[in-house]
């Protein structure tokens, strides 16, 4: 599902990508977003992170890797996952705010928001 949340609070449209869209933040080889928007995203992994801490997030659009300064807001056990394997996993979701975006970012967020919008009405059209 794919949708538009409520921005009672939000400075800018927060938009549900449910891991469609994955790369790295900092030493974390694999985050997968949750939702974002041009202020910041939300983002689910397998390591505690401690708000404050400032780091790269290289995110993985379609033809194009963008790399992101951010800062932690937040990070929050979320849930305790079950490999295929019989092991289980913690999944951290954190909130990140996206600091200095450049032109290019806010681009290519545009663009990737315009895709999963479109995305969205073919869905209500079938």
């Amino acid at each position: 599902m794919i949708f538009e949340q409520a921005a009672e609070k939000r400075r800018y449209p927060r938009w549900t990508v449910e891991g469609r869209l994955t790369g790295r933040f900092g030493y974390i080889p694999k985050v997968s977003v949750v939702d974002m928007s041009l202020g910041g995203t939300l983002i689910e992994h397998a390591t505690e992170l401690e708000p404050g801490i400032v780091s790269l997030l290289s995110l993985l659009f379609p033809g194009h890797e963008a790399a992101q300064k951010c800062r932690v807001v937040r990070s929050d056990l979320h849930r305790l996952e079950t490999l295929p394997i019989g092991t289980q996993d913690l999944v951290y979701r954190t909130g990140l705010e996206f600091l200095e975006l450049s032109e290019e970012s806010r681009r290519l967020i545009d663009g990737y928001m315009e895709f999963l919008r479109g995305l969205m009405q073919e869905k209500n059209l079938a």
